[in-house]
């Protein structure tokens, strides 16, 4: 019998600060081709050695061992070059070192192309506390025309709930000037019935805890808000469910022959598609007859199941057990469930026609990042309405999810696409990544214009109101505001990022009792210069502006018929998101 051997093992190990020491990588290396022949044929060689010193009846067990001894010092020599340049890795992490071998390599062109900026050097600059002094007055002049007591027409066709002259000057809610002694229970209930959960909330999370439940109180009120805007509508007409849409938005033109998808981006473990799911089936099984109501019983296997594609560039640990929630729930039907393990800036149509391929109720491989595979035609054939979603969509995958969208209406027509974004974090954009920057130029000069105006052949002083103007940009148009240029824009985006972050400021009443933060509220010569309310309200209104410029963008650039900046809930200073339908 022949001593076994074990496998060259990965060399990978990282120091472990909990722990206290090294841990190393226990896997299999993953050697080339050429590597492991040889390996092969020493161990054949080995073998042999043992074979004819059994039958010379010369195999004590210290001639094994130094036989073996001999195999793996070779094997060692063999090694011996790849050890010292850390190759012997196991797949993972060769994956990992090619990875961190293309950064440095993108590095190496950046910097001698000249245009390389130290990651170090932009946190610290995005780090570095902002003096009221040094922000211009041209931009806080702008933006003050823009959030001005009276909206201008394209505001006004982009975003919601500006009717209000407070709330409109606040960028979102309430006016700091209202009357603080208003009591909690009153103003909890106002803000209730100003962002409802959807019907299904109370039944399926009543048992909830109270920090679990803040969350999946605004999943349930961004599925509200999906709803009542039609985003829904294309899925439930397949189950003959009416709809709850509201009458002044646009339903998705999706047909009955599309299949609907529900693409999830920044899935992270898949929480809003289960939830989702969940609140599908509240509207959809008690439409479907039960066999103790007919004498027939109703057959499910017909019916098209709900359709999810979760999309991460990251791996979540409890990614398996949601997937398997929502793969195995059959209610109606089981749905097909795929997930795809990218980042947006790789991600292609044909990633998301696998679906098609997926079996309801049957697990998926994930399609890993740098995989190339190709959907057989009759997937890439299929006509499908894709429902874009996501919450808490951070900083710059906002930007690059609609620059991919603006990519498919350029390639192909046969798809629909509809969009509901929660976005969050836009203190982390970058100015080089930002889609609509032209539209913040719009913005700012159509500020203090009441109607779109188009001036008539006949007679250039008679103007008429101008139908569809958002969707349309050679008409002419009288401004009241002064004119700014691209440059300015330009200059101003970084202004616009950063001064986002001071959304999150809580309020004066709030905040007192609260240790100061330097740099972002400690000393009295920053609350001279600008009030925190102050602050918090530019911060707010900049987050607007980002949200506003990049609706008119899918407008405009994407094919959508309409897009609106809108407020879907008061348990998170995140509350915007952006929602439309082609």
């Amino acid at each position: 019998m022949h001593t076994p051997i074990q496998p060259v093992i990965c060399q990978y190990s990282a120091w472990g600060s909990k722990q206290q020491r090294f841990r190393n990588c226990k896997l299999a290396a993953k050697l080339t081709p050429e590597l492991q022949a040889q390996i092969q044929q020493l161990d054949q060689r080995r073998i042999q050695t043992e074979n004819e010193a059994d039958e010379q009846k010369s195999l004590t067990e210290a001639r094994r061992q130094q036989i073996l001894g001999q195999f793996l010092e070779k094997r060692a020599q063999l090694l011996a070059p790849i050890l010292e340049a850390g190759e012997v890795l196991c797949g993972h992490h060769q994956k990992e070192a090619a990875a961190a071998q293309a950064k440095l390599d993108e590095i190496a062109k950046a910097k001698e192309a000249g245009t390389y900026q130290d990651p170090d050097e932009i946190r610290a600059q995005k780090e570095q506390p902002v003096d009221p002094k040094d922000i211009p007055s041209e931009f806080l002049l702008a933006v003050e025309r823009v959030f001005s007591a009276e909206p201008s027409w394209l505001v006004r066709e982009i975003l919601e709930d500006c009717t209000g002259p407070e709330d409109w000057k606040m960028g979102r809610g309430r006016s700091v000037d209202e009357d603080l002694d208003r009591s909690e229970e009153s103003e909890e209930s106002s803000e209730q019935k100003r962002f409802p959960c959807h019907r299904s909330y109370e039944t399926l999370f009543s048992t909830a805890g109270t920090k679990k439940k803040r969350h999946l109180a605004q999943e349930s009120q961004l599925i509200e808000t999906m709803s009542t805007r039609g985003l829904l509508t294309p899925v439930l007409s397949d189950f003959a469910v009416p709809s709850s849409t509201v009458n002044s938005y646009v339903e998705p033109t999706a047909t009955p022959e599309q299949r609907k998808v529900f693409v999830e981006f920044g899935a992270g473990t898949g929480g809003l598609s289960r939830h989702l799911q969940l609140a599908l089936e509240t509207m959809v099984v008690p439409s479907i007859p039960s066999s103790s109501d007919i004498s027939t019983p109703v057959d499910t296997s017909s019916m098209e199941p709900f359709n999810f594609v979760l999309l991460d560039r990251q791996k979540f640990r409890s990614r398996n057990q949601v997937d398997y929630m929502i793969r195995t729930q059959p209610h109606p039907v089981k749905p097909r469930v795929m997930r795809i393990t990218k980042d947006v800036r790789d991600l292609t149509l044909p990633d998301l026609q696998f679906i098609h391929e997926t079996e309801p109720g049957v697990a998926r491989p994930e399609t890993e990042e740098g995989a190339v595979m190709e959907p057989h035609l009759s997937s890439t054939e299929t006509p499908t309405h894709y429902i874009c979603i996501s919450k808490h969509f951070c900083g710059i995958a906002t930007d690059l999810a609609m620059g991919w969208l603006q990519q498919q209406k350029k390639t192909q027509d046969r798809d629909t696409f509809s969009l509901c974004f929660a976005t969050c974090c836009h203190g982390v954009c970058e100015p080089t990544a930002l889609v609509s920057k032209p539209y913040l130029q719009e913005l700012f000069n159509t500020a203090g214009q009441t109607k779109k105006r188009k001036r008539t052949d006949q007679d250039p002083s008679d103007d008429v109101e101008d139908e569809g103007a958002l969707a349309s940009t050679d008409q002419a148009t009288v401004s009241t505001a002064k004119h700014v240029t691209l440059e300015q824009v330009d200059a101003w985006i970084p202004w616009i990022i950063k001064l986002a972050g001071w959304a999150t400021l809580g309020r004066e009443e709030e905040s007192c009792g609260l240790v100061s933060r330097p740099g972002k509220d400690a000393g009295s010569t920053l609350e001279e210069e600008m009030p925190r309310d102050r602050r918090r309200v530019l911060g707010k209104r900049c987050k607007k502006l980002l949200d506003m410029s990049r609706a008119i963008y899918l407008v405009r650039e994407c094919g959508f018929k309409q897009a609106k900046a809108v407020e879907y809930t008061v348990e998170s200073v995140e509350s915007g998101a952006i929602i439309g339908s082609m």
